[in-house]
């Protein structure tokens, strides 16, 4: 074969060695054949065959092996996005048992090298040469492995060898094998000393899974692609590094080794500077690496991220990414609300690997990021248990977005006759765009610091302490945020917060700004702060397929869900949300409401459950105990189920942080006034023979109508004390009306009018006197 041909291998694009071996695949090319070593004749493909047209010869992998024999332990579960099987070779190769066929090795098996390392076997072969098991005599006799160049490279062997020495040595990382010495040996010219591990290769994984489903968990194996993925990032990164500029070069299955419990990136020679030539694989490489394998580190992620697609089986290649992220699918009755892990695997691995560098990844540290994130979400999706970590894009929002269901009902509640049933909308979308997440601020920026210390103070004070900053994006998308809470709270004009992103925009440049989800991020927020419902989630999901681990813009789309209908869709971002984090709210009151808009018979049970499971230490733990309530109360046909809500009622009270005496008295009102609904005696016997008696729920109709009575008049002094200013030479009409309802519902006795000259609702002067004569909140639950 002529050095520097093409290779002859059906599909490979990589060139000949002066000794006949690939530098795309690493393997030896069989002269005869013009395959890989060992590599099977390709089946020969019939046109009329269909299903024969979707075969594929991978340069990279060769020939399929015998399985070795192992044993896979699985880990206990671990919300560790590190954490991986541990894997056993059951014929390890360090040991000098098993015969070697003559001429495998350069020189025969027992050789002293250097006079220090007593050749084994053969190991494999490298795109530069040949790499054996070795003893060192010096070092306990621990196994080692010697890489060495082929004969026909002599001429170039020092310069080659001294450059990949020095590139190893320089790498100094666990993620990679360590170079522990090198020398020269008579008859083989130089060498390498490489750490020896012996393990299955990522491509033995990928194969033994599709065969041994249950050795990884069966959908588990999704987790551990992903923790794969963060143990081979974190190399990268160590290599991508700005003081270092190098890149790896032909990541692919085969070069990523598993042994024991540890990873390691197994072949290094095809390290190098960035932008330098050298090798790759045809099926694992980038569009963009140039032809002789120049590559940067976008490239290596792009490698990456095939690399793991193949693991984890999504797709034939890397373009069917695109219909598994797709989003329509999960609006479907028959959507599982479970389902969004692999969509945000999907878009995890679409980004790693677009075509163009600008769309990637652009750090080794980022797409580490995301992947964590999704490894969190597809556990807390399986288990159901949470699994947290603080984002590292996000600071968690302080606002529940409950819609009005966590407070207790206001007093406008009672303005319809009969009172409306609990409030079960989402909240409006100019309340959304003020309440979800908040960026944190970019640590290049030049306000890094001051931004990262304000508090979430008046939009209109911190316009005033910023406004001698000098400008950088973060300060004008800071201006954005709160120019456009400023305009919400006095229904003003949103052109100033607009303004202030199109400078954040230009400050950004027209270079980062189309790849920056920052600006959709804030584009999203304006459109719903204008209720732009279907603009801000196109806007929404960018931002998702752009940071696909993280949880706001998942938060952001299910409340866009819930206003455009797509209840299915809704339900599953919500979920996804609340299992990875029970502690936010607003994802629990967002797949409440979903579950009781898609209705059912486990609706209220499902819609209760993801209000209970808001921990004790959540800061809407109150709103959500309280929203438990009132559904409960909303959904109460009989004794039975308004007994439910009595007792979960006296737990508000006492245990889950609702002390406000008015607030108390407008549960206990809503509350009564269902009770009153069923007129049942019985019902009424036994729902005070149960109730918690410090409630004091009345046993008989007469006294629950007295209640009654006294709870509107309560409400009726409320209703007179916070009517606005302007109204204070008018009439009162919600006061009246609760007056007149706190008449109409209390028994017949000899005195009862509220029309006459000692009536309270003459005019202004006795409406001010009630205000004034309302008493003081008393701690109290009556």
């Amino acid at each position: 074969m002529t050095p520097g041909a093409s290779c002859p291998h059906p599909g490979c694009a990589g060139t000949l060695t002066p000794t006949g071996y690939c530098l795309a695949s690493g393997e030896r090319v069989d002269p005869d054949t013009g395959l890989h070593s060992a590599a099977p004749a390709p089946p020969a493909v019939d046109a009329s065959d269909e299903s024969s047209q979707h075969w594929i010869v991978d340069p990279g992998v060769g020939a399929p092996a015998p399985p070795r024999p192992a044993r896979v332990e699985l880990p206990p579960e671990n919300p560790d996005p590190t954490v991986l099987p541990t894997i056993t070779l059951l014929d390890r190769a360090d040991s000098e048992g098993a015969a070697v066929a003559p001429g495998e090795l350069p020189l025969p098996p027992g050789t002293l090298l250097a006079g220090q390392y007593r050749l084994v076997r053969p190991l494999g072969y490298g795109g530069l040469g040949e790499v054996c098991l070795a003893r060192d005599t010096k070092v306990d006799d621990r196994a080692v492995a010697i890489k060495m160049l082929h004969a026909e490279l002599a001429a170039d062997s020092y310069s080659l060898l001294k450059g990949e020495r020095k590139e190893l040595v320089e790498l100094n990382h666990d993620g990679f094998i360590r170079v522990f010495n090198y020398g020269h040996h008579t008859g083989i010219g130089d060498f390498l000393v490489l750490q020896y591990v012996d393990g299955l290769t990522l491509e033995e994984v990928r194969d033994r899974a599709r065969e041994h489903p249950e050795e990884f968990g069966h959908q588990r194996l999704l987790e551990f692609a992903l923790a794969y993925g963060v143990r081979i990032l974190a190399p990268l990164a160590h290599l991508h590094a700005p003081a270092r500029g190098k890149v790896y070069g032909d990541l692919k299955p085969s070069n990523v080794m598993h042994d024991g419990s540890t990873t390691k990136l197994i072949d290094v020679g095809s390290v190098r500077r960035a932008g330098a030539p050298g090798l790759t694989t045809s099926l694992y490489r980038a569009p963009s690496v140039g032809e002789r394998g120049e590559s940067t580190p976008q490239d290596d992620l792009f490698s990456l991220g095939e690399t793991l697609r193949t693991l984890c089986g999504l797709g034939r290649d890397r373009h069917d990414l695109a219909d598994l992220a797709a989003l329509d699918p999960l609006n479907g009755p028959g959507a599982d609300p479970r389902g969004l892990g692999p969509v945000s695997l999907a878009r995890a691995l679409r980004r790693a690997t677009r075509t163009a560098r600008a769309d990637r990844y652009a750090t080794a540290g980022e797409m580490a990021d995301q992947l964590r994130g999704v490894f969190r979400e597809l556990r807390s999706l399986r288990t159901g248990a949470e699994t947290f970590e603080p984002s590292p894009l996000f600071h968690q929002s302080a606002y529940a977005l409950d819609g009005g269901l966590g407070a207790a009902p206001e007093v406008s509640h009672w303005a319809a006759a009969p009172p409306s049933a609990p409030h079960r909308t989402a909240p409006d979308p100019p309340e959304v765009a003020k309440g979800l997440p908040v960026p944190r601020p970019d640590p290049d920026d030049d306000h890094h610091g001051e931004l990262s210390r304000l508090s979430d103070d008046d939009p209109e004070a911190l316009l005033q302490h910023t406004g001698d900053w000098r400008d950088s994006p973060e300060v004008h998308l800071l201006r954005c945020r709160l120019r456009l809470r400023a305009a919400l709270r006095s229904d003003g004009d949103l052109t100033a917060a607009g303004t202030a992103l199109a400078l954040a925009e230009a400050a950004i440049g027209p270079a980062d700004a189309p790849h920056d989800w920052r600006l959709d991020w804030h584009r999203g927020l304006l459109a719903l702060a204008r209720s732009r419902v279907t603009e801000a989630r196109d806007h929404f999901d960018r931002v998702y397929a752009a940071i696909p681990g993280e949880y706001a813009p998942k938060l952001a789309l299910g409340h866009c869900a819930e206003h455009l209908g797509r209840w299915h869709e809704a339900l599953t971002f919500h979920e996804a949300v609340r299992l990875r984090n029970p502690s936010l709210g607003s994802a629990a009151f967002g797949a409440a409401r979903a579950r009781l808009a898609l209705g059912g018979p486990d609706a209220l049970a499902d819609a209760i459950a993801a209000l209970d499971a808001v921990p004790q230490h959540s800061r809407h733990r109150t709103a959500a105990r309280t929203a438990a309530v009132r559904v409960h109360i909303g959904h109460a046909r009989d004794a039975q189920g308004l007994g439910t809500a009595l007792r979960r009622l006296a737990g508000l009270f006492s245990a889950h942080g609702l002390t406000d005496d008015q607030a108390r008295v407008r549960m206990k009102t809503e509350a009564w006034d269902a009770a009153h609904r069923l007129r049942g005696a019985d019902e009424l016997r036994a729902l005070a023979s149960t109730a918690d008696p410090r409630l004091e729920f009345p046993g008989d109709a007469g006294e629950l109508r007295k209640d009654l009575s006294r709870f509107y008049l309560a409400l009726a002094h409320q209703a007179a004390r916070d009517a606005p200013p302007a109204d204070a030479d008018g009439d009162a009409p919600l006061a009246e009306l609760l007056l007149d309802r706190a008449y109409a519902v209390r028994p017949f006795a000899l005195r009862h009018s509220r029309h006459g000259r000692d009536t309270p609702w003459l005019g202004t002067k006795i409406r001010n006197w009630i205000r004034a004569s309302t008493p003081a909140p008393r701690s109290t639950w009556r």
